[in-house]
C-alpha cells in the first residue's frame, strides 16, 4: 500500500519522501525517549512555573 502511494506521486523523488519519513520518525522517537528518561520532578516544576 505504501509503495503504491509513493509510485503514484509524480514530480517528487522517492528519496526525499523516505528521508522525510526517517527524519520525522527519528524526531518522534527522540522525544519519546527524552520523556521517558527525564526526571518526573522536572515536569512538575515546569507544570507549576506559570503559577509561581
Amino acid at each position: 500500500m505504501f509503495r503504491q502511494h509513493i509510485s503514484a506521486m509524480t514530480g517528487i523523488e522517492n528519496g526525499y519522501l523516505i528521508f522525510s519519513l526517517i527524519v520525522f520518525m527519528s524526531f518522534f522517537a527522540g522525544v519519546l525517549i527524552w520523556i521517558w528518561r527525564t526526571d518526573k520532578t522536572y515536569f512538575n516544576d515546569m507544570k507549576n512555573k506559570p503559577l509561581d
